[in-house]
């Protein structure tokens, strides 16, 4: 039996899925407790008491940050299901599935995968993408494993859960044109670097937050350590993430 953790509907579409949805798991044979979180009983909460009540898997449905905080809430404990509604093309390529039936049926088949997380020290789970923006260069020191210490000027970094870290910089440039005659002309440029890690440092000035579907995690300097094959997640069978 599946315990399915629906977010909080916002609109009517929402709702007519939610529905749909019922139809389709009570046709798989795959039905069970539907709870749906709201400001007096958070995701998070919600997992725990389906955990408390034995499920052995907790499904998350709808979108990424609903998604992420009942991923990071029952980690080690149960296996997560997924069904994206408003869901990003990040969680769509993690299950394999796009749309509701396709990811009801993989809940069916039950093929289960193992997937790394990120811890952020002191006490923060991350699942998917961790996005730190700024308009302005800001400076960022990274350092790598205690090895690699990198010094740059960034407006945009993101981390996934295998700790790479892609950063970005956009400037503009004045470039004259050809003796001059016209003036000088503006030119944004940009560069882009890719790090890894197993445990990594991340101090800028200013201090900024870093984000998980829009919503606001932890504040740098944060210490992130990848954490390996720690959540279980069901995917749709043929998926590379076999």
């Amino acid at each position: 039996m599946y315990y399915y953790i629906l977010e909080s509907p916002s609109s009517r579409a929402i709702r007519q899925n939610y529905q749909r949805l019922r139809d389709l798991l009570t046709n798989f044979g795959i039905a069970g407790e539907m709870v749906t979180a709201s400001p007096a009983r958070t995701p998070a909460e919600l997992t725990n008491m389906g955990i408390s009540k034995g499920y052995s898997t907790i499904v998350a449905v709808g979108s990424d940050a609903h998604i992420n905080q009942i991923a990071t809430s029952l980690l080690g404990r149960a296996v997560l299901g997924i069904i994206p509604i408003g869901a990003s093309d990040e969680i769509v390529e993690l299950i394999g599935s796009a749309d509701i039936k396709g990811a009801a049926e993989s809940l069916k088949q039950r093929k289960i995968s193992l997937q790394p997380t990120l811890f952020i020290e002191p006490d923060t789970l991350v699942f998917l993408d961790g996005v730190i923006e700024t308009q302005q260069l800001c400076k960022i020191t990274i350092v790598c494993d205690n090895k690699v210490r990198i010094h740059a000027y960034f407006n945009k970094l993101r981390v996934n859960r295998n700790l790479e870290i892609d950063l970005e910089s956009t400037h503009t440039t004045e470039v004259k044109r050809f003796l001059g005659i016209f003036g000088p002309t503006a030119q944004s440029v940009t560069s882009r670097s890719h790090f890894h890690g197993k445990n990594v440092r991340i101090v800028t000035d200013p201090p900024l937050k870093l984000t998980v579907a829009g919503e606001a995690v932890a504040t740098a300097p944060l210490q992130l350590r990848y954490v390996p094959e720690s959540l279980k997640l069901i995917t749709k069978r043929g998926t590379v993430l076999e």
